[in-house]
C-alpha cells in the first residue's frame, strides 16, 4: 500500500555559515536573553521557519492549426529555461520582532557586500550569492527520502512587517523570505 504524503513531511534549514558573522554577534544576544535552547542565530531561525513554497513549472507550448484542429506541441525551451526559480520562505514571527529583524539585517549585509556601495563603505567583497538552503523530503518513518540544495542564492523580498494596536492577543504571525536560486542538486 502506498501512503499519503503529510504536508509536514519535510525538513528545511540554512547551512551554519549562512548568516554573516556581523549578524550573527549583533543578534546572538538577544537570543541568548531568549533563553532558549538555540546554540547560534541560524539555529534558532532555521527553528522558526513555518513553509516553504516549493516552486513549480510552467511550460509553454505551441499551437498550429491542422485543417480544423488545433495540435499542441511542446515549447522549445529546455527543462533549466522553464522552472521558477523562486522560493518562499515563510517564518514564524517571534517575541520583539527578532526573526524579521536578523532577516532584515542579512539582507542588508547583502546587499553591502555584493551591492555598488561597495568601494564607499571599506567592507571586504564576499560572495555574490548566499550560502545554500537545504530542502529534504521524509518518509512517515523519519527518514530522508530525497531532498534538494538550492544554490547560488539571492535574496529577492522580505514581506512588510504589519504592526497594530488593534491585534488579537491570540493571533500566529508570520513573515515570508523570498530568495531565487541558479542552480540545486538533488540528494
Amino acid at each position: 500500500m502506498v501512503l499519503n504524503n503529510k504536508p509536514q513531511m519535510f525538513s528545511a534549514h540554512f547551512p551554519s555559515n549562512f548568516f554573516y558573522n556581523e549578524v550573527e554577534e549583533k543578534w546572538s544576544p538577544f537570543v541568548e536573553r531568549m533563553k532558549l535552547p538555540y546554540q547560534s542565530v541560524c539555529d534558532f531561525m532555521n527553528a522558526q521557519i513555518q513553509s516553504v513554497n516549493f516552486p513549480g513549472i510552467g511550460l509553454e507550448n505551441s499551437e498550429q492549426q491542422r485543417e480544423q484542429y488545433v495540435i499542441t506541441y511542446p515549447g522549445g525551451k529546455e527543462y533549466e529555461a522553464v522552472v521558477n526559480k523562486n522560493l518562499d520562505i515563510v517564518f514564524k514571527l517571534t517575541e520583539s520582532y527578532v526573526s524579521y529583524f536578523i532577516l532584515m539585517d542579512q539582507i542588508g549585509m547583502y546587499l553591502r557586500y555584493a551591492g555598488p556601495g561597495l568601494k564607499d563603505s571599506g567592507a571586504q567583497k564576499k560572495a555574490v550569492w548566499m550560502e545554500p538552503f537545504h530542502l529534504q523530503f521524509i518518509s512517515d518513518a523519519g527518514f530522508g527520502m530525497t531532498g534538494f540544495v538550492f544554490q547560488e542564492i539571492t535574496p529577492r523580498s522580505l514581506t512588510d512587517l504589519q504592526l497594530s494596536y488593534a491585534a488579537q492577543a491570540a493571533t500566529y504571525n508570520t513573515f515570508t523570505f523570498g530568495i531565487t536560486y541558479n542552480r540545486y542538486m538533488v540528494f
